[in-house]
């Protein structure tokens, strides 16, 4: 495959794919105890999570990153399972990623066309056009594809730097629209419903292993990804928690709104301070940040197939690249068709869309279990290899390095407890259980079933690659 990404390629990429400007809204609207709940999981899984990946890709640096690793520490089936469930749970959230950017896309038309952002039509057109043009662009290789993730990186950091710096204003001249006071910080901190949004804040933090998964497109993977992680990571940790800070002083809590808080933000200092267009800018860069972001998981995720083309577990075309563009072409068209019917799904008839929204409930598990994979093939492989000096391991101490995986470790296991719990306001807590269970099962058991009959056909398909 054509290495063509460098560096600030890595970084932007981490910054589009990993930063939902969503979370800043949900965050600021969960009050100020937000603000401690992101130190913490910066602490407890960021952190951990750009160690095991720094350390994981020096160690590993082929393509398909936490299918390598996952194969490396426990063995092709495990390995294979762990890809599954990451792209499978990609291709369900692809629709409704889809859906969040339209809405805010028709912000950038000005007032007067909030109406248009509720049409079921124009969302579906949005949704299926930019799909295609990831699609397309993705085929065309990553040397120009890498055009729509800096664009789309670019796009985010801006936009939470314009947030930021609306706060420091707000709060210079207008004070803030929230008590800002210590008790506030820390208040009910240890109640059941702020754990829970605790650990689902942990995974606002999940990407890092992204670039990882293009390890074979990145020019010297080994020293370029782990300080491109470090470089992204500083950047987005900012954004998230001086993000909601910011928020927090430009509106008061009842006010924000869980979904386009950070537009509403910056719509009330921008009128006060008579730049009200500055909205029109942020809705556009918020769009080309959620286009990149688009782009950046639909790269990685087509790369899980096409290496499970290469190592035979699936039909032979998911392995082939372009002959012009050396992209893996056949695993983003199947890709790519499978993400526009579930696209259908969602906008379908009430049940065809209870179906979806069912499928979408199952992902919650799926999207856990690589991460649970990936922290402890970091643990047992810094047990197993050491840290060889021509290898980046830090820390250097094994205690430490597993005490960091523990921790990355705990932290998914907790989300996973969490999330078969229903929330107080749901009816029926068994049914609930059975769909959410029930359907990660299934997604289990689909992956073993096409593992065992790739498997049988292994021989026969190395034979003809020979």
């Amino acid at each position: 495959m054509k290495r063509v990404l460098g560096f600030w390629d890595l970084v932007l990429l981490n910054i589009t794919a990993i930063v939902g400007l969503r979370w800043i809204s949900l965050a600021a609207a969960g009050g100020n105890t937000s603000v401690l709940l992101w130190g913490l999981a910066l602490v407890f899984f960021f952190i951990p999570q750009a160690f095991a990946v720094s350390e994981l890709t020096s160690k590993y640096p082929g393509e398909g990153g936490i299918y390598i690793w996952v194969k490396q520490a426990f063995g092709d089936f495990h390995g294979f399972l762990a890809g599954w469930c990451y792209w499978t749970n990609n291709l369900v959230y692809f629709p409704n990623l889809l859906v969040y950017i339209a809405g805010i896309s028709v912000f950038t038309l000005g007032s007067g066309y909030e109406a248009v952002g509720e049409s079921k039509l124009y969302i579906l057109i949005f949704s299926l056009s930019m799909l295609w043009v990831v699609m397309l662009f993705n085929i065309l290789g990553m040397k120009l594809g890498r055009w729509v993730n800096n664009i789309g990186g670019l796009g985010t950091w801006l936009t939470g730097s314009i947030l930021i710096l609306f706060g420091i204003i707000a709060v210079i001249k207008y004070g803030a629209a929230n008590p800002m006071t210590g008790p506030s910080f820390i208040g009910g901190i240890l109640t059941f419903e702020k754990l829970k949004f605790w650990a689902a804040m942990c995974f606002g933090f999940s990407g890092l292993e992204l670039a990882s998964l293009l390890a074979g497109e990145v020019r010297d993977p080994e020293k370029n990804i782990p300080p491109a992680i470090v470089f992204s990571g500083v950047f987005i940790a900012v954004i998230y928690i001086l993000g909601t800070v910011a928020l927090r002083i430009a509106l008061p809590g009842e006010q924000i709104s869980i979904i386009s808080g950070f537009l509403q933000g910056v719509s009330a200092i921008g009128e006060k301070l008579g730049v009200g267009w500055s909205v029109n800018l942020l809705a556009l860069l918020i769009t080309l940040g959620g286009i990149g972001g688009l782009m950046a998981w639909f790269t990685a995720a087509a790369r899980l197939p096409f290496i499970a083309g290469v190592d035979c577990y699936l039909p032979e075309g998911f392995g082939k690249l372009h002959s012009k563009y050396g992209s893996p072409y056949i695993a983003i068209i199947i890709q790519g068709v499978i993400a526009s019917l579930f696209i259908l799904m969602s906008f379908a008839g009430s049940t065809v869309e209870q179906a979806y929204t069912i499928l979408l409930d199952t992902t919650l598990l799926v999207y856990f279990l690589p991460y649970t994979y990936m922290f402890l093939a970091y643990i047992i492989l810094r047990r197993r290899d050491g840290h060889p000096q021509d290898k980046l391991t830090i820390p250097r101490n094994n205690v430490l390095a597993w005490l960091l995986g523990l921790s990355g470790l705990l932290t998914t296991l907790t989300a996973i407890g969490l999330s078969v719990i229903p929330d107080s306001g749901n009816i029926n807590p068994l049914i609930y259980e059975l769909k959410v269970v029930g359907g990660f099962l299934l997604f289990v058991l689909a992956g073993g079933v096409i593992f065992k009959t790739g498997k049988a056909a292994v021989p026969a398909r190395r034979k003809d690659h020979e």
